[in-house]
């Protein structure tokens, strides 16, 4: 099959991160968060964390868990983005490539059956999480600000989500 739907398909689905059971998680054995950052813990094209940002980041790590960023954003402003906030990076992770992702697995020393990735975008963060093996929750966007090729894919977005009832 040409087209796999099923690896767009998230295994959670998630109105605010910052309402999200971050230590009932953590008493399911997950150990790692990866996060995106655009219009998942910041607005798009942010260049600094906000409060929101900084309030979910403390709140995982408040559950115990160990944070990564991991972006398609260009490396200097998801470096600095993750500075900001102390926690690791993996910039231009090429997602919906699991590439990005399994580069976060290997430099957090993490297990993916451990590891849990936060995205706004089902065929970009959710599709990289799935071809990954990680569990995956798609959030809603923290904004409608977006730039255009990702307004563009929007509308399949919420296509999938009709049909899989998601």
């Amino acid at each position: 099959m040409f087209f796999n739907s099923k690896i767009y398909i998230p295994n959670q689905v998630c109105k605010k991160l910052s309402d999200f059971d971050f230590a009932g998680f953590y008493d399911r054995g997950y150990r790692f968060a990866l996060l995106d950052i655009d219009n998942t813990i910041a607005p798009d094209r942010s260049k600094e964390p906000t409060e929101y940002s900084r309030e979910v980041v403390s709140l995982l790590q408040k559950a115990g868990f160990v944070c990564c960023i991991v972006s398609n954003a260009k490396s200097s402003r998801s470096l600095a983005f993750s500075k900001a906030l102390g926690i690791e990076c993996v910039p231009s992770a090429g997602k919906p490539s699991p590439a990005g992702v399994l580069n976060a697995l290997a430099k957090l020393n993490a297990d993916r059956r451990k590891t849990v990735l936060f995205g706004d975008q089902m065929f970009t963060d959710i599709a990289a999480a799935n071809r990954a093996g990680v569990y995956s929750v798609l959030v809603e966007s923290y904004s409608n600000k977006e730039i255009f090729y990702v307004k563009m894919k929007r509308p399949f977005e919420r296509l999938m989500r009709k049909k899989y009832g998601i």
